[in-house]
């Protein structure tokens, strides 16, 4: 999969990355970023496939094959009991089954998602990320925007969006290293040295350079760095980038660049995949830029943890009675115990729940 320009000028074509074996190290604030979205892909799926019927509800025995088609982590009917702050059930009469439909909370937050999908100001953004997406992989392309063909980092590098940018100029990446993680002197002065390599633009061809060259990782992890940014959330799941990176020819690029980058690209493990996050668009667990679809998914979070909190509430509240061994006297459970029970839940909620800065795992998906 060719890309429209090629690069021109003669580059640095040697290998020179040390082999050394760059641990994993898990961020507990990148993990925490992606468990908080835990099932809103499955619930915003639910959620649109009930808003597509003209009566904005539908049969429960219609949702409950949808299981394995949205990947849900359970069936959609213990879905629909977990989230009842999102999804209400109501049967219309008692001739006919039980149906679903949204909440009135969670249709006011759907009328607003709607609105800004329709704004003329998010429409013009997404057809850009839209066309940008489509000039870095040249499928159904009608035609070439050269106003769009410059990346963030190019548009960082010159301020402007208008100015176009020298070419070939060692712009260096934005690397955020955890805590507890410490880079090899030999790797360290490698990377200092690769960053100083000229930066090829993604929407330049640099496929003659020899895959395995230093300025053709640089260039794998620019193509990278650019498709994340393209996405609202900076993130993806790790096997959306491989697909990509097969499909627009880089082979298994794309795996060494988060294997070798680990200050420029994370990997978490968390909500049941891999998730691949551009680093640079957090700080800690805290997302950088100001979108407002971003926005809206951290209300739908909310919304679904109010279920959530309002049910763990109500289980630490319960009391067993049992009758006492020693005189046949009714007592509550022991004290202590009680206080372990909701110790136990207190700290499953715990942002820091068994994580550990210098945890050497690596995930499957950049084992070398």
């Amino acid at each position: 999969m060719a890309f429209c320009t090629r690069v021109p000028h003669r580059l640095h074509l040697a290998r020179t990355f040390v082999d050394a074996r760059i641990k994993w190290v898990r961020d507990p604030y990148l993990d925490i970023a992606v468990e908080r979205e835990k099932n809103l892909k499955e619930i915003l799926s639910l959620k649109n496939q009930i808003v597509s019927s003209p009566s904005n509800s539908l049969p429960l025995s219609s949702l409950s094959p949808l299981k394995t088609h949205f990947n849900l982590p359970t069936s959609t009917s213990k879905l629909f009991q977990k989230y009842a702050s999102v999804f209400s059930q109501f049967q219309p009469s008692p001739s006919l089954p039980l149906h679903v439909r949204l909440t009135p909370q969670a249709m006011t937050l759907h009328k607003e998602e709607l609105a800004i999908h329709n704004s003329p100001s998010h429409r013009d953004d997404a057809v850009k990320r839209l066309a940008k997406l489509l000039m870095l992989t040249k499928a159904e392309l009608i035609s070439w925007r050269k106003e769009l063909a410059a990346s963030e980092m190019e548009k960082r590098a010159s301020f402007s969006d208008d100015v176009e940018l020298e070419k070939g100029l060692p712009l260096r990446f934005s690397m955020k290293l955890p805590n507890g993680f410490d880079l090899e002197k030999k790797v360290k002065n490698w990377v200092d040295a690769w960053q100083d390599l000229p930066y090829i633009s993604p929407y330049e061809n640099a496929f003659h350079l020899g895959p395995n060259s230093d300025q053709a990782e640089k260039w794998t992890v620019a193509v990278l760095h650019e498709l994340l940014w393209l996405l609202v959330s900076k993130k993806t799941e790790g096997k959306n980038v491989l697909c990509l990176g097969e499909y627009l020819g880089f082979g298994n690029r794309f795996k060494k660049a988060m294997v070798h980058f680990p200050g420029i690209f994370y990997v978490s493990n968390k909500i049941r995949t891999q998730t691949v996050v551009l680093k640079e668009a957090y700080r800690k667990d805290f997302f950088m830029e100001n979108h407002p679809l971003m926005g809206m998914r951290f209300r739908y979070i909310h919304l679904m943890n109010k279920a959530d909190k309002f049910r763990k509430r109500a289980f630490r509240r319960k009391r067993k009675v049992i009758p006492s061994a020693d005189n046949g006297e009714v007592t509550k459970e022991d004290d202590k115990s009680m206080e372990e029970i909701k110790g136990l839940n207190e700290s499953s909620d715990s942002v820091f729940e068994d994580v550990s800065a210098d945890e050497t795992l690596k995930p499957q998906i950049i084992e070398t």
